[in-house]
């Protein structure tokens, strides 16, 4: 489940209409809620405001019946749990989250507007020196999230959003924790539902175990991202899925090169570097893949992975949903 959604035509089929805040009511004592942004296949977010400090928040919502769906809930758990261990500003900002009377569960965030880069690359492929930034920024939160041993599992360009500042780029939010694997947690959620459509997003040992996986994983992925969002299509495009089964495991790779020449031979090295099937023979980590962008960025020498504040200790992180009981 994605923290934000891009504001195009929301729908409410996600939920059923009597599970829906009006606008105009306040949530929590504190949270103004105005008109539907969006909708997400669990959830609908909310425009809303923060009444005492009259900041913009962004208000997600699940009705009852989705709620009591165990592996729903579980999820949103897992996600509420990621972001609330995460302090990086590639990550979306959990302001609040909670239970209503009514049975609604609701999530604060802040309020992103822009699109994902999903939408983006349907447009066409990217500027080299943009396509680096946007992914050193990608490799910040991961960066991040793997130290505190968080592995995202889901990078994808649908979970890649580019938010809309007064800067003349975009800034970067890696969203959708929901199966996040938590390498020192007791249980793990598997991929089932979570969105994913091809076996192309998955690395080669996900597709073998899920849950066997490291942080190297989401540098297979990172591998596959630099690849669409520089030739502006997967590297398994019109692949059955046999046929990306059968790359994946025991086939050529799809080479960058060929899909696109005029890419810098040192970046075309970084994706094939990324995309080994052996992930011991991957980069060590998202800040090796951060070095080896920079020098292709938009902005060289700027540490794309600086976090937004220090993370607090472990005892202070958020582990599980609260069940605050709010009019």
């Amino acid at each position: 489940m994605s923290a934000v959604v891009s504001p195009s035509s929301p729908s409410s089929e996600a939920l059923p209409s009597q599970s829906l805040v009006a606008p105009g009511e306040v949530i929590a004592g504190r949270y103004l809620v105005g008109p539907l942004m969006g909708a997400s296949h669990r959830a609908l977010v909310y425009r809303a405001k923060h009444i005492g400090l009259g900041f913009p928040v962004s208000l997600q919502v699940l009705g009852p019946d989705v709620a009591r769906n165990s592996l729903t809930w579980r999820r949103f758990g897992q996600e509420l749990r990621a972001l609330g261990a995460l302090h990086n500003e590639h990550v979306v900002r959990v302001h609040d989250a909670g239970t209503l009377r009514s049975g609604v569960r609701f999530l604060i965030t802040e309020r992103l507007e822009g699109e994902d880069l999903a939408t983006v690359l349907r447009r066409g492929p990217l500027p080299v020196d943009r396509a680096a930034d946007y992914v050193c920024q990608v490799c910040s939160a991961l960066a991040d999230a793997h130290r505190l041993g968080i592995v995202h599992r889901n990078v994808r360009p649908e979970n890649v959003f580019l938010a809309r500042t007064r800067a003349s780029q975009p800034a970067v939010k890696l969203l959708d924790f929901g199966v996040a694997l938590f390498l020192e947690g007791p249980e793990q959620l598997t991929l089932q539902g979570c969105g994913c459509v091809s076996p192309a997003e998955l690395s080669p040992e996900q597709l073998r175990n899920p849950n066997a996986v490291d942080h190297r994983s989401d540098l297979w992925s990172v591998g596959m991202l630099l690849f669409e969002a520089l030739v502006g299509r997967s590297p398994f495009s019109g692949f059955s899925t046999a046929q990306i089964l059968r790359a994946l495991s025991e086939g050529p790779m799809p080479l960058l090169p060929l899909a696109c020449p005029s890419i810098p031979p040192g970046l075309a090295a970084l994706v094939q570097h990324c995309l080994e099937r052996d992930p011991a023979r991957r980069p060590t980590c998202a800040d090796e893949v951060i070095e080896r962008l920079e020098r292709f960025s938009s902005r060289p020498g700027r540490r794309a992975r600086a976090l937004a504040t220090p993370s607090p200790p472990a005892t202070q992180r958020l582990t599980a949903l609260p069940d605050q009981t709010a009019s």
